[in-house]
C-alpha cells in the first residue's frame, strides 16, 4: 500500500503522530517528546519534526466559527529566529480567548498589513478590527472597508498578554526546532506557527479540534 502525501499509515498510526506532535508543543522539545512517546512506540525526534511539517497544511484549515467572532484585536510583534528578525502578525478574539490567525513577514509595511487583514476578513467576515494607533492599520482597514478602532486602554493588556505568551514559546524555537540549511525559505517556521495556533485551540476546545483532525485525516 502506498503512503498518502499526508501520512504513512503502515509506519506510524495517525493517532500516535498527532499525539507526538501534541507532546512536542506541550514540552517545547522534540527530544523530550520523543522520550515521552517511547512508552508507546520508539520514534526519533527527527520523525516528530517531520510530522509537524506533514500536518501543517491540515492545521491551517481549522478556524473558529465566524458566528462566534464579535471583534478582532490585531497586533504585530518582532521576533528573532536563528539570528534573523521577523514580524509576527496576530489576530485575536478577546472574548473567546482565541488566536484566529498568525502570519510571518520579513518586513512591516501597509501592504503586508493589508494582505493579513484581507485573509482575516475572508475567513471571519467584516468584523470590527481593534488595534493600536499605528497608521498602517487605519489605512489597511479603510481599503478593506473594515470597521476600525483603537483598543480601549483597559483591554489593551489582553492582546499584550497573549503576545507575550507567543513570544515565550518562540524564544525556544531555535533550540527545539532548528534548521541549519543556508538560504532556507523558512517554510518550516511557518509550518510550526500553523500547528502552534492549532495547539492553542486544542487547549481551549479539545473535543472539537480532535474531531476536526480526524475528519481531515480521513479525507486525505
Amino acid at each position: 500500500m502506498q503512503p498518502t502525501k499526508l501520512i504513512e499509515r503502515e509506519r506510524t498510526p495517525v493517532a500516535l503522530m498527532l499525539y507526538g506532535v501534541y507532546l512536542y508543543y506541550a514540552s517545547r522539545s522534540l527530544r523530550l517528546a520523543s522520550r515521552a512517546l517511547e512508552r508507546i512506540t520508539r520514534r526519533s525526534h527527527v520523525s516528530i519534526w517531520k510530522w509537524v511539517q506533514r500536518f501543517a497544511p491540515v492545521a491551517d484549515r481549522f478556524s473558529v466559527d465566524r458566528r462566534d467572532v464579535k471583534r478582532i484585536f490585531v497586533d504585530e510583534t518582532l521576533i528573532t529566529i536563528r539570528g534573523r528578525e521577523y514580524w509576527l502578525w496576530i489576530a485575536y478574539e478577546p472574548s473567546l480567548h482565541r488566536c484566529l490567525m498568525m502570519r510571518l513577514s520579513v518586513e512591516r509595511t501597509i501592504m503586508i498589513c493589508y494582505l493579513f487583514l484581507k485573509d482575516v476578513r475572508a475567513r471571519y467576515g467584516r468584523k470590527a478590527i481593534l488595534t493600536d494607533e499605528a497608521q498602517w492599520y487605519n489605512e489597511a482597514c479603510r481599503w478593506l472597508r473594515l470597521p476600525h478602532a483603537n483598543y480601549p486602554v483597559q483591554e489593551k493588556n489582553l492582546i499584550e498578554r497573549f503576545i507575550q505568551k507567543v513570544k515565550d514559546r518562540t524564544e525556544c524555537f531555535d533550540d527545539s526546532f532548528p534548521c541549519r540549511k543556508e538560504g532556507c525559505d523558512r517554510e518550516h517556521v511557518k509550518n510550526w506557527l500553523k500547528l502552534f495556533v492549532l495547539h492553542l485551540h486544542l487547549e481551549m476546545d479539545l473535543p472539537k479540534v480532535v474531531s476536526f483532525l480526524c475528519r481531515q485525516v480521513s479525507l486525505s
